[in-house]
């Protein structure tokens, strides 16, 4: 009878197995519910293990939901994991289950492990008010191991078999994704989405590595539901990634007791020995199945090259716009070093600098402004002011061609004109900036030789400088020095300055102080040219000047015979004829007349004639006095007072004393020709210095009404002369003396009231 009801069991049971139209979950539960029902039992449940044989991870169950639930109960532990440890059947109460092990609590519960062969394939654990019957039914269930095992493999294949469906469909639609052409950002979202679509995991998380910065980028995609375990998940995910990038191997890991996330996966993104960073999976048990394992490193190798390829596409991007960037500077510097050679009019180099700065449809700054040093003053001078509003677009010299390597800009007269004669222009022009650098940044700029930008500047101040705009200010060097500062700002736009303009300014400045230098040192030849011209000019002047004088000693010393015979007759006869008739008179005549013709041709041949030094230490003081001791008759005569005064120690100097009496001579008699009756000669002999030597000084001042001014700088050329009588010779020779004895004649003008007469002399010569 039992044999009957055993046979009427199992043959129910194949009929349940091999029913069309179910799911094998659907079988499997109503497997359990015709065990459960035939023995009359209050629950029979049925758990599965993992591929790894460490845990039972799915069960049905009459308790449960039709589909089954996910569980976690490790080999060992509670009924069902001491029942697959032992493969021997076991039995307790409902105190001693695993909370992942169902049970009404009515009752005894025995578990049986199912085996094909030695493997495990399911523990089935039945549950009963009655231990004896729980016992009765574990024995005769034993009949229905046969078809479990059966409905278990088929499940098992179909859910490998639609596994690996899902699979390739997930392959697929990765495929698809990665042969779009899309911004990095969009595929890796777009990815995660897809991990998580298709059921591969429940969370997906990627962490990049940025590069040239130490920070990380962070794409993830969630199933619903799990917002609220997102930081839990993010914390998990990073101490994962920083293993994973350190070992560069898969690893999976077991997290908690969610089944929906109770187990992760990370995976190292690479390509070409360089590391990209991880993609991590989060999900169930099934997730740790090789073929899992191998489709997320499938599908993180995918991702790789996806992201390689990535990056090269926008590092090509980047190169070619970086390119094309450093192409059109090159251009523009390259016109702009064209257009500072092509002149070297200091003016108009200064006006395209500033133009070129503020001009154009999109020009660099609203205002420049040119300031340059003045060391005597220790200040900073506004010289030009250009704004967009008085910036011309710079023609091209060579036709309007678009060819940047061929052209040069140019600015015309006009156009100058009008940047020197605008409002700006006129403020700028009328600001001094002190040459220190605790003060504008002008001046920081000129003393420390460098760029200085400050987004907010009040150092100028006024009209010219806004506080609400940035202020930048570069240096203009030529010569290794800095001759001043080009300021820039956006004062009229309040646009931002960025680090590209800072370094257009530097460029543009540096163009331009060399092209101030290259200026500066044409200029410098042209006056050297202008100089030698003078030079050369003053030699042929002098050569025929000696040539003349040469001739004009000739004559005076064939002269000088005749008239001394001549004046000796006219003597004669003067003193045999009565004074008081014409004839004495015309013989008294014709003597005086000689007598001044032999003074000017002694003074001419005085002049002409090489004299030689002889040099002798002599007392400058004893000097001066002996020749005031010559010239003191006349001084007497006309009443004129000398007001003398002497060191009181020697001033010695190596010189010749005759000489310099005659310069001293001179100088008084001059002197006593230009003042009337009663005039004040003031005469003062002291030590000085002459280039950073030892000197002697005589300084002679008269009363005499001074010098007219257009007379003033021919005193020292011969035969100049403002009196009715006199060779216009006198100083002319002083001023020889004094220079072949290495000294100077220094001459201050008082229109007016008189002149004064300063002969230095060095002690040694």
């Amino acid at each position: 009878m039992a044999g009957r009801k055993g046979q009427n069991l199992l043959e129910q049971a194949l009929t349940i197995a091999q029913a069309p139209g179910r799911s094998h979950q659907v079988r499997l539960n109503s497997l359990l519910r015709l065990a459960a029902r035939w023995h009359s039992l209050a629950s029979a449940t049925i758990y599965l293990p993992d591929p790894k044989g460490v845990v039972l991870q799915r069960r049905f169950s009459t308790l449960a939901t039709p589909s089954g639930h996910n569980c976690h109960i490790p080999y060992g532990v509670g009924l069902a994991g001491r029942t697959a440890a032992t493969l021997s059947p076991q039995s307790a109460s409902a105190d001693l289950l695993h909370p992942d092990e169902p049970c009404s609590g009515n009752g005894s519960i025995a578990a049986l492990p199912l085996l094909d062969g030695d493997r495990l394939f399911a523990v089935l654990a039945l549950e009963s008010g009655a231990a004896e019957v729980a016992r009765e039914a574990v024995d005769a269930a034993g009949t229905l191991a046969p078809v479990f095992s059966l409905t278990v493999a088929r499940m098992a294949a179909a859910e490998e078999a639609e596994e690996a469906q899902r699979n390739l469909s997930l392959l697929s639609a990765l495929a698809k994704l990665l042969s779009s052409p899309q911004p990095r950002g969009v595929l890796l979202h777009r990815l995660m989405q897809l991990c998580t679509s298709s059921g591969l995991s429940s969370c997906a998380i990627v962490r990049l590595k940025q590069r040239n910065s130490g920070k990380e980028r962070v794409i993830r995609s969630c199933r619903r539901g799990m917002g609220d375990k997102l930081p839990d998940l993010l914390e998990k995910e990073a101490a994962l990634a920083v293993h994973v990038c350190a070992t560069e191997t898969t690893c999976a890991e077991e997290l908690g007791d969610d089944s929906s996330y109770r187990y992760a996966l990370c995976t190292p993104l690479g390509s070409n020995g360089a590391a990209l960073g991880t993609m991590t999976l989060f999900g169930g048990p099934e997730l740790t199945a090789p073929k899992q394992i191998e489709l997320a490193e499938t599908v993180a190798r995918l991702l790789s090259g996806a992201m390689a390829e990535a990056i090269c596409k926008e590092q090509i991007k980047t190169y070619d716009s970086e390119n094309e960037k450093k192409l059109k500077e090159l251009s523009l510097l390259y016109r702009m070093s064209n257009t500072m050679l092509s002149t070297i009019q200091l003016n108009k180099l200064i006006h395209l600098t500033l133009t070129a700065l503020t001009s154009g449809p999109t020009p660099f700054f609203d205002r420049a402004m040119l300031f340059l040093t003045n060391e005597r003053s220790g200040m900073l001078l506004g010289m030009l002011g250009v704004t967009t509003e008085t910036s011309p677009s710079l023609s091209s010299q060579n036709g309007g061609s678009d060819d940047l390597l061929s052209s040069r800009w140019d600015i015309s007269d006009e156009e100058m004109a009008a940047q020197r004669n605008s409002e700006f222009c006129r403020q700028v022009q009328g600001r001094r900036l002190e040459l220190d650098g605790t003060l504008n940044i002008a001046s920081q700029a000129v003393l420390e030789k460098r760029l200085i930008y400050i987004p907010e500047e009040g150092g100028i101040g006024g009209p010219l400088h806004s506080r609400r705009s940035a202020l930048a200010a570069s240096p203009l060097i030529a010569h290794g020095q800095a001759v001043g500062a080009v300021l820039v700002d956006n004062a009229l736009t309040h646009k931002p300055i960025n680090q590209e303009h800072l370094r257009f300014l530097q460029l543009f400045t540096n163009q331009a102080g060399m092209a101030i230098e290259n200026s500066m040192l044409y200029n410098k030849i042209e006056d050297a040219n202008h100089q030698l011209s003078e030079a050369q000019e003053n030699l042929l002047q002098k050569e025929r000047l000696a040539a003349i004088g040469e001739m004009a000693a000739g004559i005076a010393h064939e002269l000088k015979g005749p008239l001394v015979s001549i004046g000796g007759f006219a003597g004669r006869l003067a003193r045999k004829l009565p004074q008081d008739t014409s004839e004495w008179a015309h013989a008294d005549l014709i003597v005086r007349e000689v007598l001044r013709l032999e003074g000017i041709l002694s003074e001419i041949l005085l002049f002409s004639k090489k004299t030689t030094i002889c040099y002798t230490r002599c007392d400058l003081s004893e000097v001066v006095k002996e020749s005031l001791a010559v010239v003191t008759p006349p001084l007497e005569e006309k009443q004129i007072s000398v007001n003398a005064k002497f060191p009181r120690h020697k001033l010695l100097l190596l010189g010749d004393g005759q000489q310099l009496k005659q310069v001293f001579i001179n100088i008084i008699l001059n002197a006593l020709d230009a003042m009337g009756t009663g005039g004040a000669l003031n005469i003062q002999v002291s030590a000085a210095e002459m280039d950073d030597k030892e000197a002697v000084q005589v300084k002679i001042s008269d009363t005499g009404g001074g010098i007219p001014l257009e007379s003033l700088n021919s005193i020292f050329t011969p035969f100049f002369t403002t009196k009715g009588s006199g060779t216009g010779l006198g100083l002319p020779i002083a001023n020889r003396i004094i220079t072949n004895h290495g000294g100077k004649i220094q001459v201050t003008n008082n229109p007016g009231l008189g002149v004064e007469f300063r002969v230095i002399l060095p002690k040694h010569w």
